[in-house]
């Protein structure tokens, strides 16, 4: 029961930002029409986007990852709690991970996600601003990457992380991911992460009081000079 009103809140609030109870109906009909699983951590859970699925995650996180010929994976894209995948064809160059063990995903055939949207305008638009944002989310990765110097990307992915997780109004967040996931996801070691990292607490632009808690100093610190 407590999982149902959870859900409940969890769709009234992405169909109605502002008065979250004002798409009752709308919240529901997903409710009914999705299907939720569970998944621990590095398990694959590409049988969520099967045959064009349309996928919401719940809770905990999921990476989008392409093995490279060396047997290094590159992550293409991280699904937090309230984004969506598969809004593309299935790929089979791609595939799905969760991050966590307490990683839940909601899933809907394409049918199912055109039906609702056909009978909830609500719908329609959120399915229209979550493809826009995972479409967004691509672009400012592809700005981070951009970066010269490895500090550089390592300070603006997590300034661009911490825009993403919630922080109950501080500038500490807690990092979904570990340090290999950060690497892969910016196609550099995980020795250069944490190198650059250690700078960025020398120059006093992020604190670590654990190695996934981090505040934030100095938002402005991807856009120094070379170190």
């Amino acid at each position: 029961m407590q999982q149902t009103m959870e859900c409940a809140a969890f769709f009234g609030a992405q169909l109605s930002p502002e008065k979250p109870h004002g798409e009752a109906d709308a919240s529901a009909a997903m409710m009914v029409a999705g299907r939720v699983s569970r998944w621990r951590r590095n398990e694959a859970c590409d049988a969520v986007i099967a045959r064009g699925a349309v996928a919401c995650v719940l809770s905990g996180a999921v990476r989008k990852f392409a093995p490279r010929p060396s047997g290094q994976r590159q992550i293409i894209d991280l699904a937090l709690a309230g984004d969506y995948v598969g809004f593309a064809p299935a790929d089979p160059v791609f595939f799905l991970e969760a991050v966590s063990n307490d990683t839940q995903i909601i899933s809907f055939t394409r049918e199912q996600i055109d039906g609702l949207a056909a009978r909830f305008p609500a719908v329609a638009s959120l399915m229209q601003h979550c493809a826009g944002d995972a479409i967004r989310r691509l672009e400012h990765h592809l700005l981070v990457q951009g970066r010269i110097t490895a500090r550089e990307k390592v300070g603006a992915y997590l300034t661009a992380m911490s825009r993403r997780v919630k922080t109950n109004g501080t500038n500490t967040i807690v990092l979904p991911i570990t340090r290999y996931d950060i690497a892969d996801h910016l196609g550099i070691a995980v020795e250069t992460v944490s190198r650059a990292m250690t700078v960025l607490c020398r120059r006093g632009s992020i604190t670590l009081k654990t190695p996934r808690d981090v505040e934030i100093c100095d938002s402005s610190m991807s856009s120094d000079s070379d170190w």
